[in-house]
């Protein structure tokens, strides 16, 4: 689950622009590495980018000049179990589509007009299909393709291991993220897909 909301002054961007920064935040979000197709449907489905109009838009200075550089307020919706890991990086990739327009239309900014908030969604208060669940759940319905599927991996390079959960591959070392169960070492790409992992083998107890 990925909602990004992008609020800007009424007629800042038009829809070609729109359609633009939301590729540019898609593929940035999504395409940085190499995910299985089992998995990558589902995480596309349920990522979204929605662009509001603000009417009226006033800071300390008073309204915004037309003239001036458009001030844009970003929110970024996940779980809250996901938002520390997340954060830095979504940041990120949302700032660089926004200033990547700026850079094609000439625009310096002074600082303080960009605002990217990501905000967590505590477990029991996520909605999915209709129903409260967990961060661990939307990853497992997220996954539930990948992980019926099951595909063989196959000449992975030494240090190099699958995630259970979504199908990443992991090299391991003293930043991957493991977890020794039945005498093996797993890796898994985030934190989420660890605590979903302990979660399904029973390791911690679930959370309704």
């Amino acid at each position: 689950m990925n909602l990004i909301e992008i609020t800007h002054p009424v007629g800042a961007m038009d829809e070609a622009a729109r359609a633009e920064v939301a590729q540019q935040i898609m593929t940035g979000m999504l395409g940085g590495e190499e995910i299985p197709a089992e998995t990558l449907r589902r995480v596309r489905r349920m990522s979204h980018v929605l662009f509001h109009e603000a009417r009226s838009w006033t800071t300390g200075d008073g309204p915004v000049p037309a003239h001036a550089p458009p001030p844009y307020i970003v929110t970024i919706t996940v779980p809250e179990a996901w938002r520390e890991e997340m954060s830095r990086y979504a940041i990120g990739v949302v700032r660089a589509a926004l200033r990547r327009r700026d850079n094609q239309h000439g625009v310096s900014r002074e600082g303080g007009d960009v605002w990217v908030n990501v905000v967590g969604i505590a477990d029991g208060s996520i909605g999915l299909n209709g129903k409260a669940t967990t961060a661990a759940g939307v990853l497992n319905y997220m996954t539930e393709e990948y992980r019926a599927a099951a595909p063989a991996q196959t000449d992975l390079p030494d240090g190099v291991v699958v995630d259970p959960i979504c199908g990443m591959q992991v090299r391991l070392g003293p930043k991957a993220i493991t977890l020794d169960h039945n005498g093996t070492t797993i890796g898994f790409c985030a934190t989420g897909c660890r605590d979903a992992y302990t979660q399904n083998e029973g390791l911690v107890p679930n959370t309704p």
